[in-house]
């Protein structure tokens, strides 16, 4: 902002040079071509007298003082014409310098005062902010400031989208929840009616904001809304976080299950929220009838145990970059779903081919299991680090996308890790 500022003063500064040349320069120009008239009648006259002399009209004498007379008036003349351009360029002097003051005043309020009313110093200011607000230097003042500058752009270009969503998203992370309501609601309603995924996200942030701003409660409006977030975008987890709360309150506790299942199962084991997610869910086991549970249990037992026989070989070009020590992790994951592997099996390997099985026992949590997913992708790796996670260097192959029903599949090991 400073060197905007300073390029700022540096235009204004040559505006107000370029208005205020014309009070400091002396209309010379005019006067010198006075002088060469005087001097064309001076020389005009000169020859009058000598066409005169040679006539016989005048004397020599006569001509002499005539001669004379007509250049003093020369002398005399410039001399004035000098006095008067003196006291001409005293009086522009003067008068420049009562009106550079005012004109440098002038030129400063209008110009700033105009580029801030139509310029974009609003939105470099809120970048700047909003570059600043991932530092640790970002204060609450900061905060408040933006979301003042954030108000003021809605106000200038109301129809500005990501403008209202910042707002909305700011306001809720300072506990503004009805102001927060305000700006999805803004977003929400000017997102072309095409962008349904745009649409998901504007919703489910309103709808948190909504149940937040209205004490924890979820109305049917707000549970309506999210259902129609979840008919866009299935996996959307604050979705399901929130409807798997509305249906706790409401002691529909299958419902909340069923909710908190789909959510839990796309979170990373190490997600500290997967832990309070599954405590809810066992909450909620404890809390149901018999005929629930028996529902519950009923609904487990209609899923197909998935049971996939994987028989691995190495292909002929990577047997001689096979390490002297290393492991092999046979894993599935879902084609959509969570990061973490839904089985695994870790063994190591002196003779190739080698099978193994994977099944819905070698699941990390209940809630993911290989048969709670309809396509899965198995991948083989050889890991020097002695780790799951694929490392630069390792040794792999990845199967095609299949059912998590296939029962039997050969993998080849045949490219290197980047």
């Amino acid at each position: 902002m400073f060197s905007l500022w300073l390029g700022i003063a540096a235009l204004l500064l040559l505006a107000v040079f370029v208005l205020c040349l014309p009070l400091f320069v002396s209309l010379r120009g005019s006067e010198v071509k006075r002088q060469d008239s005087n001097v064309v009648i001076y020389k005009s006259q000169l020859r009058d007298l000598e066409a005169d002399l040679n006539a016989g009209r005048i004397g020599a004498a006569e001509y002499e003082s005539l001669s004379q007379e007509v250049k003093l008036n020369l002398l005399a003349d410039t001399q004035d014409q000098e006095e008067g351009l003196e006291q001409t360029h005293d009086q522009a002097s003067s008068k420049g310098k009562w009106l550079f003051v005012p004109s440098v005043i002038l030129i400063t309020i209008v110009s700033v005062g105009l580029y801030i009313k139509l310029g974009a110093e609003n939105e470099l200011a809120i970048t700047q902010l909003l570059q600043q607000s991932g530092q640790a230097t970002f204060s609450e003042q900061d905060a408040l400031e933006l979301i003042e500058r954030l108000d003021v752009q809605t106000q200038q270009i109301p129809d500005d989208i990501e403008m209202w969503y910042l707002l909305g998203r700011l306001n809720f992370d300072m506990g503004r929840f009805d102001q927060a309501v305000v700006g999805f609601t803004q977003a929400l309603q000017l997102l072309p009616v095409d962008s349904k995924q745009d649409q998901a996200v504007a919703m489910a942030q309103l709808a948190q904001a909504q149940f937040f701003a209205n004490d924890r409660k979820l109305d049917a409006a707000t549970q309506s809304l999210l259902k129609d977030v979840l008919s866009i975008n299935p996996n959307d987890e604050t979705s399901l976080g929130l409807l798997g709360v509305a249906a706790y309150d409401a002691q529909r506790f299958v419902e909340a299950v069923g909710y908190w299942q789909r959510l839990i199962s796309m979170m990373p084991v190490s997600n500290p929220n997967a832990v309070a997610i599954q405590g809810g869910i066992d909450k909620a086991l404890e809390q149901m009838t018999k005929e629930e549970r028996a529902q519950i249990k009923a609904q487990e037992d209609a899923v197909k145990p998935a049971v996939i026989q994987v028989t691995v070989n190495i292909a002929q070009e990577m047997v001689s970059k096979l390490p002297k020590e290393g492991d092999l992790f046979v894993l599935a994951k879902a084609e959509n779903g969570p990061p973490m592997p839904l089985a695994v099996k870790r063994l190591t390997v002196s003779e190739w081919p080698v099978t193994v099985t994977l099944d819905d026992s070698m699941a990390m949590m209940p809630a993911l299991r290989l048969s709670q997913f309809e396509n899965v992708v198995i991948t083989a790796r050889i890991s020097k680090s002695g780790v799951g996670n694929a490392k630069p260097g390792d040794i792999q192959g990845v199967s095609a996308v299949m059912s998590s029903q296939t029962k039997r599949v050969s993998l080849q090991i045949n490219e290197i890790v980047k």
